[in-house]
């Protein structure tokens, strides 16, 4: 009698085997597809991480300890002007302007002393060898081989910096003449007097105003004020010595300050020039117009210890004592003096005026 094949023989064993296999192909098949779409992700997330790492609008710098460059994207290229290439193994500092280096180690020695995150705003080099101003901001790392980098950031902010010299401009300069005005010409008056006062040279605080330009402004308009505003203003600026200030503090007033200058004795000439800047005729829409002005002037170091703006109307008064006195002259004042008679050194050029309001004599 033959036996039987027992259900639980080789045969029903291999067969057992078979499937575990195939399931574990199929296992495998499957992580191997999981596999290859986790690294078709990562590549694509690499990939988008290098086009934002490359089109950012900042530069991103990797330096080494040594301060050469070790990585940087392509904005940082082109915020230095080089291709990116050779910025690798080249130091940061060759393109940091001169006169902001300090300026750039003392920011290296403090992120490497301290570990903390610095910034900083400098000039480099750029494309063609124009300076670009650019926000740095920097930290330090630690690799996971041990060795520590620094990374940084580089905004261009040369718009702003352009903005930021113009708003300092219409805040301290005058639009029309382009002189300093008040608030400018107080600053600098008191750093005269701080200068004065240190070196123990005097200073001489002139107050002008114009005569006759109302008249003008009135009979010719605004336009043709201007241009003799801007004229006249030009034209006493020319005859100041370099260290000297002009600035213009109110419609036709002027204010000069004239350093080294301690009495009338050494600035009366100047004062002349002054005058005969301002007196000079002019044409102006087919007419010969002229003013004249009037300067009031003080100096300082005085008996008693003043400040910019009693100086300042030390002048005034005396600008005004000039007008009733007959304008077209300076007349200084004098602290010691009662204040009917508080002004002398009276000047006049005597100017011819034709009957027409603002008009100068022919010659």
């Amino acid at each position: 009698m033959i036996p039987k094949t027992s259900p639980t023989g080789p045969a029903t064993d291999v067969q057992h085997l078979l499937h575990e296999l195939q399931v574990h192909q199929i296992e495998l098949e499957l992580q191997n597809d999981e596999l290859r779409q986790s690294q078709l992700a990562l590549e694509h997330a690499r990939a988008r991480y290098f086009d934002l790492y490359d089109m950012a609008p900042v530069g991103y710098l990797t330096l080494g300890v040594s301060g050469l460059i070790l990585e940087a994207n392509l904005t940082a290229a082109t915020l230095l002007g080089v291709p990116r290439s050779a910025l690798v193994q080249r130091p940061l500092h060759a393109f940091v302007v001169k006169d902001d280096q300090d300026s750039f180690y003392l920011l290296c020695r403090q992120l490497r002393e301290t570990g903390a995150p610095q910034s900083r705003q400098l000039r480099v080099t750029g494309r063609d060898g124009h300076r670009v101003w650019v926000h740095l901001m920097a930290t330090v790392v630690t690799t996971d081989s041990g060795a520590r980098e620094l990374r940084m950031v580089l905004s261009d902010i040369n718009a702003l910096k352009t903005l930021e010299r113009q708003l300092d401009r219409l805040a301290h300069f005058d639009t029309l003449t382009q002189l300093p005005n008040r608030l400018l010409n107080a600053d600098r008056l008191q750093q005269a007097v701080a200068q004065a006062r240190r070196t123990g040279q005097g200073l001489a605080v002139v107050y002008i105003d114009l005569d006759g330009f109302k008249s003008i402004n009135d009979q010719f308009g605004h336009d043709i004020g201007d241009q003799m505003l801007v004229a006249v203003a030009s034209r006493m600026q020319q005859v100041l010595r370099e260290g000297d200030t002009l600035a213009r503090v109110g419609g036709d007033e002027f204010v000069a300050l004239l350093i080294n200058t301690g009495h009338i004795h050494t600035c009366a000439a100047l004062l002349a020039r002054l005058l005969a800047a301002a007196a000079q005729p002019m044409q102006l829409k087919d007419e010969l117009l002229q003013v004249s002005a009037s300067l009031g002037v003080t100096f300082y170091p005085q008996s008693q210890e003043l400040d910019g703006d009693q100086l300042l109307r030390q002048a005034d008064q005396a600008m005004y004592l000039a007008k009733q006195a007959g304008k077209n002259r300076y007349q200084v004042f004098a602290p010691a003096a009662p204040a009917n008679i508080r002004c002398a050194g009276v000047v006049d050029l005597n100017f011819e005026k034709s009957t027409s309001v603002g008009k100068a004599s022919p010659s």
